[in-house]
């Protein structure tokens, strides 16, 4: 879809004009553009962030000023994800004035974000093969099959911001000077450290959210108020408004350890890797076959390997990594030992 119909179709949504024809177009980019999604999210948040009770001149100077500071290049403000919306305005011909104006401020908006995008934020995507990646600051992901991530530069410093299309396992380092927002379909995650897996196809009508270990808020972007504070073995699932519903729904459920590791047994039924060092390689050794493995030698951890396992048991599989560098290795009850 062109730049131009993608703007005019998400200003309308932003409006709350848009209809369900259009809604159903503007779905069909969102799911096969990355950048359309990510701007959609920013833009979405920045716009229900702005104060809209007001229904006199100054509404309208407000969005013209908005509209001049993209203009310059210059950077908007952060965006407040738990700010409440208010009513739109209601005079008719301030209506359609603010509505001119509203794609003229999408249009400029999209055009500082599209180029901030493409320098600031690096993009990782899977198509018939699972993806694993440790992230700067030492946060773990196990990416699904045809599914994408997009994360800032400069990762934990002074930003942790996620953007997913498809499913993924996250296993995220606590820190609590820079929280970790992720943005999956309509919802936006906050989490300080914790291991969680979100399911959040573009092609769903649901995002699932499922809660290992930790806490992590939940929000509904476009509607700040609906907000879920998650738990240890619960999991969520938030449902896109439909047209009979006024709103989106949060459903959330409280499930059995047992069944709650059926939610991430994808991350450990076949493991791929590619130049993937062996310390990142070995955790998901231990995953999948529930094992705890010491490795002694700083050198043996930053070797490479590449392969892929799937039916081979751990000695299989450990004997088949000697054959690329060798090194030795012990099995005592769960604990696997790897020296030089």
């Amino acid at each position: 879809m062109e730049k131009d119909i993608f703007i005019a179709l998400l200003s309308k949504k932003l409006s709350g004009e848009i209809s369900t024809s259009d809604q159903t177009l503007l779905n069909e980019a969102l799911r096969n553009n990355p950048a359309y999604q990510q701007l959609a999210v920013q833009l979405e948040s920045y716009f229900n962030k702005k104060p809209k009770a007001n229904t006199n001149a100054k509404a309208l100077e407000q969005v013209w000023a908005t509209i001049a500071e993209a203009e310059k290049g210059a950077p908007v403000d952060q965006f407040n994800y738990r700010t409440k919306k208010q009513p739109w305005l209601t005079t008719p011909l301030l209506k359609i004035a603010a509505m001119l104006l509203l794609v003229l401020g999408v249009g400029l908006l999209s055009y500082y974000w599209l180029n901030r995008s493409q320098k600031d934020f690096e993009a990782l995507a899977t198509t018939d093969q699972k993806v694993f990646k440790v992230l700067p600051d030492g946060t773990r992901i196990w990416l699904n099959k045809q599914s994408t991530i997009t994360y800032n530069q400069a990762f934990g410093k002074q930003q942790r911001e996620i953007f997913l299309d498809g499913e993924a396992y996250f296993d995220v380092i606590k820190n609590a000077k820079v929280p970790l927002l992720i943005h999956a379909g309509d919802i936006d995650i906050e989490v300080k450290g914790t291991a969680f897996n979100v399911n959040a196809y573009q092609k769903s009508k649901q995002v699932e959210v499922a809660l290992i270990r930790g806490s992590i808020a939940v929000t509904d972007r476009l509607n700040a108020k609906h907000q879920v504070l998650l738990k240890p073995n619960e999991k969520l699932i938030f449902t896109h408004q439909t047209i009979t519903q006024s709103e989106n729904n949060f459903q959330v459920m409280a499930i059995q350890p047992s069944l709650l590791s059926k939610e991430i047994s994808w991350t450990i039924d076949t493991i791929t890797f590619n130049k993937e060092k062996l310390v990142d390689l070995a955790l998901r050794l231990e995953k999948k076959y529930e094992v705890k493995i010491d490795i002694k030698s700083e050198t043996l951890k930053d070797k490479r390997f590449s392969g892929s396992f799937s039916n081979e048991n751990i000695r299989q599989a450990l004997d088949a990594l000697k054959l690329s560098y060798p090194f030795t290795y012990t099995i005592n009850n769960r604990l696997v030992t790897i020296k030089d």
